[in-house]
C-alpha cells in the first residue's frame, strides 16, 4: 500500500511584511520553510510505513526552491519525493492547485493522502477535500489517528471537531487531513546525507496540464490590506471600580455584538436569484449567517434562504429556511449540492467551522468553483460577492471574488452580528440523499463544563500563568459568572489542563467574541493571531513588559488568580446585594 503526502513550502509567517505603499507582501529575505502541520502529516506517512511497511512519497508543487523542504521529507524517512515545478502553474488558486496534484495522484497511485489541517499562509482548508472530491475518494479533516486495516482495505481514524472526538471507519482509497494533535515530528539525525539527487521533478507537461494556473484558477484577489494592531493599552488598577469598568465592557460589547434586534424578513419573491446560507450542527454561526444574508438580500433584491440540520430552531433569519434532517456531514453535502444543481444559487455562504469547511471543499471540488475560505467579511459589489479574508496568521486581509457561479465562501463564526427575524421562516423538509454515509463507531463528546468558543461573546483565556491543574475550576467558575466561554493557550491544552476544542491561536481557533480576557498569557505570536478579530481586549498578567499588554486595549498588572478571586466575588455580590 501507498500513501503521499501533500506538502507546501511556506514563507516564515511571522517575518511577513506589508508594504503600504505598493500594497504588496514582502516576502524578500523571509526564511522559507515546510508548512509545520504538512511536517506532521509527513510524521505520520512514515509511522504508518514503520507500522505496516506502506511505501511513502511527498509531493509539493511550488517553485524549485522547494526541494530543500523536500529533500528534508527525504532525511526523515519518507522513500520518494516529487517536485511539480512549471512557470505555468503560477496564479494558481485552491482549486487549480487541487486539479494539478489531483492529476499526479491519478498518475502515480496511492491508497492513501496525507496533509496538514491548512497551510499557515493561506489557512483554506481546501486542497484536500478538493482533491478527494475530484478523484471520488473518502475525505476527513482533522484526523488525531490512524490505524490501517490491509486486509479489507479500511482505515480506521479519529476525528476532531467542535463537537468533540468521533471514531469513523473510511474505505480506502481516501483523503485526510492530520490535525496538530496526532503526533510529534522526528527531529533529523545530523549525520544523515543530503537526498537532493532522489527529488523527481515533473511540469506541466509531463502532468499533461495545458492551461495555466491563472486560467484554472476561478478566484480573483483584487486588493490585499495591512492588519497591523491598533490597540493602545490602558493600565488600570485592580480595585472595585475597576471591575465595576470591566463589567460594563463586558455588559456593553456583548449586547452590541450580540444585537437581538429583529431584521425584516422579505417575502420570497420566487425569481430564481437566490442567496444560500449554510448551518450545520451549530445554531449561532446560522443565526448570523443568515442575518447576513438577509442584510444582503434586502439591498440586492434577492431571496435569502438557510439550508440547515436544525429543525427546531426558530432564530435563523431568510425567506425560506430548508431543513436537511441529518447530523452525517457526508449525506448533509450531497443533499446541499443537489439543492445547488437544482436551484443554482448566486452566493452560497457556509460557517468556517470544522464540518462547514468540509462541506464547502467538496462541493468546491466537485463543482470546480471558486471558494474563498475563512472570510471576517462579505459584501455585493456590482454583482459580485466581495470577500474579505486574513492570510499569513491574520496579518493580511485578502479582497477576493470568484469568477464561478455560485460564488461561495466560508466566514469565521462570530464576525457578523445575530439578529431575529420579524417573522418566523417558512421551513420545507428536503429529501436526503443517502447514497453515500460515514460510518461512524464512537463520539466523544466534549465535557458539558465547558462552553464551545465558536460564537461565544464572552472569552477568557488562561495561559502558563494558571501554574496547576487545580486552578482551572476557579477560572471556569468565573467564565460561568460572566455566561462566557474559557479557553486556553496550546501549552495549556497540551498539559490537558482544558480540551483540544478550547485553544486558541494558530493552531486552535481563532476567536471573535466582543470581549476577550486574557490571564496569565504572555502574547507570544501563536496565540494573537487567534485574537485580532475580538472587540475588546483586556489582558491580566504579573509582568509589565509581558507581550501581550501590546495587543490588548486594557491592561491590570496582577496575579491571575487574585484577580479571579476578586472579580468572582465581585460578580456573586451583585447577584446576591
Amino acid at each position: 500500500m501507498k500513501v503521499i503526502v501533500l506538502a507546501k513550502q511556506i514563507p516564515d509567517v511571522d517575518q511577513v511584511k506589508f508594504d503600504p505603499e505598493t500594497k504588496r507582501i514582502v516576502r524578500e529575505g523571509v526564511p522559507l520553510m515546510i508548512n509545520s502541520f504538512d511536517k506532521k502529516a509527513v510524521e505520520e506517512a512514515i509511522r504508518l510505513k514503520e507500522k505496516y511497511g506502506m511505501e511513502t512519497a511527498v509531493v509539493s508543487m511550488g517553485p524549485p526552491s522547494a526541494a530543500d523542504m523536500l529533500n528534508e521529507c527525504l532525511r526523515m524517512g519518507i522513500d520518494s519525493a516529487y517536485l511539480l515545478t512549471d512557470r505555468r502553474f503560477g496564479g494558481s488558486d485552491t482549486l487549480a492547485t487541487s486539479t494539478i496534484l489531483s492529476r499526479f495522484i491519478e498518475k502515480t497511485g496511492a491508497d492513501i493522502v496525507l496533509a496538514g489541517k491548512y497551510s499557515l499562509d493561506g489557512e483554506t482548508s481546501q486542497v484536500p477535500p478538493e482533491i478527494a472530491s475530484m478523484l471520488g475518494w473518502s475525505f476527513k479533516s482533522s484526523i488525531s489517528k490512524i490505524e490501517i486495516d490491509s486486509e479489507n482495505r479500511k482505515a480506521n481514524v479519529q476525528h476532531e471537531n467542535e463537537d468533540g472526538l468521533f471514531d469513523l471507519i473510511f474505505d480506502l482509497p481516501a483523503v485526510f487531513s492530520v490535525s496538530e494533535k496526532i503526533n510529534r515530528a522526528r527531529a533529523i539525525k545530523p549525520d544523515t546525507p543530503d537526498m537532493k539527487e532522489r527529488i523527481i521533478t515533473m511540469d506541466a507537461k509531463s502532468l499533461g496540464i495545458e492551461l495555466t494556473g491563472t486560467e484554472m484558477s476561478p478566484t480573483v484577489v483584487t486588493g490585499t490590506t495591512g492588519m497591523e494592531s491598533t490597540r493602545k493599552c490602558q493600565f488600570l488598577n485592580l480595585d472595585d471600580s475597576v471591575l465595576d469598568k470591566i463589567l460594563s465592557l463586558i455588559e456593553d460589547g456583548a449586547g452590541n455584538r450580540r444585537d437581538t434586534g429583529k431584521i425584516d424578513i422579505p417575502p420570497y419573491s420566487g425569481n430564481g436569484n437566490l442567496i444560500l446560507g449554510v448551518g450545520f450542527n451549530d445554531p449561532i454561526s446560522a443565526s448570523e449567517i443568515g442575518t447576513k444574508i438577509t442584510e444582503l438580500a434586502l439591498s440586492e433584491h434577492i431571496d435569502p434562504v438557510m439550508i440547515t440540520n436544525l429543525p427546531n430552531e426558530k432564530s435563523v433569519p431568510c425567506s425560506k429556511h430548508f431543513i436537511a434532517d441529518t447530523s452525517d456531514p457526508l449525506i448533509f453535502s450531497r443533499t446541499l449540492l443537489k439543492f445547488i444543481e437544482d436551484r443554482k444559487p448566486k452566493y452560497v455562504l457556509f460557517p468556517s467551522t470544522v464540518p462547514g469547511r468540509e462541506i464547502a471543499g467538496r462541493i468546491a471540488g466537485t463543482l470546480r468553483i471558486g471558494l474563498t475560505a475563512d472570510c471576517v467579511d462579505v459584501k455585493i459589489e456590482n454583482g459580485h460577492l466581495m470577500q474579505y479574508k486574513p492570510a499569513f496568521g491574520g496579518s493580511i486581509i485578502a479582497s477576493i471574488y470568484s469568477k464561478t457561479t455560485p460564488e461561495m465562501a466560508t466566514v469565521r463564526p462570530g464576525m457578523f452580528r445575530r439578529s431575529l427575524p420579524s417573522r418566523e421562516p417558512e421551513k420545507l423538509q428536503l429529501d436526503l440523499d443517502n447514497s453515500q454515509r460515514e460510518n461512524l463507531t464512537g463520539h466523544e463528546k466534549v465535557s458539558s463544563d465547558f462552553r464551545p468558543l465558536s460564537g461565544s461573546r464572552i472569552v477568557v483565556g488562561v495561559g502558563r500563568g494558571i501554574k496547576k491543574r487545580d486552578n482551572v475550576k476557579n477560572i471556569l467558575e468565573l467564565a460561568n459568572l460572566l455566561e462566557g466561554s474559557l479557553g486556553g493557550t496550546r501549552p495549556i491544552v497540551d498539559m490537558g489542563f482544558l480540551p483540544r476544542q478550547q485553544q486558541i491561536g494558530l493552531t486552535g481557533l481563532s476567536i471573535s467574541p466582543a470581549v476577550y480576557i486574557a490571564m496569565g498569557i504572555s502574547g507570544q505570536a501563536n496565540h494573537v493571531v487567534g485574537i485580532r478579530y475580538c472587540g475588546k481586549v483586556i489582558a491580566v498578567n504579573s509582568d509589565r513588559d509581558a507581550p501581550i499588554f501590546k495587543y490588548a486595549d486594557y491592561g491590570i498588572v496582577a496575579d491571575m488568580m487574585e484577580f479571579t478571586e476578586r472579580f468572582s466575588q465581585f460578580l456573586k455580590a451583585r447577584e446576591n446585594p
